[in-house]
């Protein structure tokens, strides 16, 4: 969203653009002073923040409550940031119970914008994130994939554990924010659904966290199911061998629905399922939904029964959820993407981790990939092209000007 002041008198009107992300994130500061000082945050302080640095009301339009809900979540990152390190040294019993105390201070997301239903933008709770991370055994040599990265609560769960990050996210708003709060972390704004073909070259990473749209696609205005499993593959596909996948999805994409069962038993030919099992829905309580979830680990290994796919169909409550992650076998080595692992694969379990190489990161790239910028440009269909051209793509039939846009991705320079 985007303030517009208008002067009252001029010959011309002035326009001052207020910095969406900056600003959500100067209102995210003062809240992180209430947590850190472990006091309630109401709505009436998220609403005085959110005038002062909006420029104005949520009824003069300056604002929308999603965004306010927005600056909360980064609130609980700031949080993180100060007080983060001290939290994951505890026992994960006391983690997961002081990040629910956390949670609880914040106000209840009550109104959805008509964006945040179409994209289906449900954030992951902090106690949540926190067990997918745990789930993904992350390392500082770790290179942290998140395809729907949101407002950055599962990016930053990574980060706390000094692993390097590529983020994507689709909703400008959001990548807004995460350009402020990730400052010289790869950041992509493509449909996570085709992540593998927009992340080219031999930038792999070992390990993905996501919590995907459950049934929602760009440009689809009906709901989609197959949204879920286009997500989880294509991040599998960008995966490096030896990698874990950890992701949140909707109860029902589970291996003991009979609909989704042989999804999860082709993937098993490269990737084996090491845990599925149902979230109660109260762990999302603050987000304004009692939907029940599902946590899934994958390792891309293949397995060696694709058909012994292991999945809990109850859903349960977080304490004994934490129970089963730490029940989950170590990681496996993770193969650099220019090698390809040729020994049989199985999951290694170990009492400690496998020294892994170092993956490459942000500052780090191979000599042959450079980051390609994108530009928007005018572009006409020859009349041979025209037909076949506006099957695929919405024309103004009185117009024939289309505006084309090049993405922005890794790509490797030829020879």
């Amino acid at each position: 969203m985007v303030q517009q002041l208008f002067t009252q008198g001029s010959l011309f009107d002035l326009q001052t653009v207020i910095d969406y992300g900056q600003s959500v994130i100067n209102v995210a500061q003062e809240l992180a002073k209430v947590l850190i000082d472990n006091r309630p945050l109401s709505t009436k302080t998220v609403s005085s923040q959110m005038n002062r640095y909006f420029l104005g009301t949520a009824a003069s339009g300056a604002w929308q409550w999603k965004d306010a809900y927005e600056a909360v979540e980064v609130a609980q990152i700031l949080y993180l940031r100060h007080l983060g390190i001290k939290i994951l040294s505890l026992q994960p019993q006391v983690v997961v119970q002081q990040l629910e105390e956390l949670t609880a201070l914040c106000p209840t997301h009550t109104r959805r914008s008509e964006e945040s239903v179409q994209l289906q933008q449900f954030s992951t709770p902090l106690p949540l994130a926190y067990l997918v991370a745990k789930a993904g055994f992350i390392q500082a040599d770790d290179l942290i994939l998140e395809p729907s990265a949101g407002t950055g609560l599962l990016a930053q769960m990574a980060k706390l554990h000094s692993a390097s990050l590529i983020l994507n996210e689709l909703a400008p708003d959001r990548s807004k924010i995460l350009r402020r709060l990730f400052p010289g972390t790869p950041l992509f704004s493509v449909n996570a659904e085709q992540i593998n073909d927009y992340l080219v070259g031999k930038t792999q990473p070992s390990v993905v966290l996501m919590n995907p749209p459950f049934c929602a696609s760009p440009k689809i205005n009906s709901r989609n199911p197959d949204a879920t499993p286009r997500h989880i593959n294509s991040a599998l596909q960008r995966l490096a061998d030896g990698g874990r996948l950890v992701t949140i999805t909707a109860n029902w994409f589970s291996p003991a629905n009979p609909s989704w069962r042989e999804t999860f038993v082709k993937w098993q030919d490269f990737a084996r399922v090491l845990l599925s099992v149902g979230i109660n829905g109260k762990v999302y309580s603050k987000h304004g939904t009692t939907m029940e979830t599902r946590i899934t680990v994958i390792d891309k290994v293949p397995a060696d029964n694709p058909g012994d796919i292991p999945c809990i169909p109850e859903t349960l409550d977080l304490p004994d959820l934490l129970a089963l992650i730490e029940q989950l076998p170590q990681r496996s080595s993770w193969e650099r993407s220019d090698i390809k692992a040729t020994a049989k694969a199985i999951v290694v379990q170990l009492p400690f981790r496998t020294t892994v190489a170092q993956p490459e990161t942000v500052s780090s790239l191979p000599d042959d990939v450079v980051v390609l910028e994108y530009e928007v440009i005018e572009w006409t269909a020859s009349e041979g092209l025209k037909d076949t051209y506006t099957k695929h793509i919405a024309h103004n039939e009185s117009e024939s000007r289309t505006l084309y846009l090049i993405p922005r991705c890794f790509a490797k320079v030829q020879p």
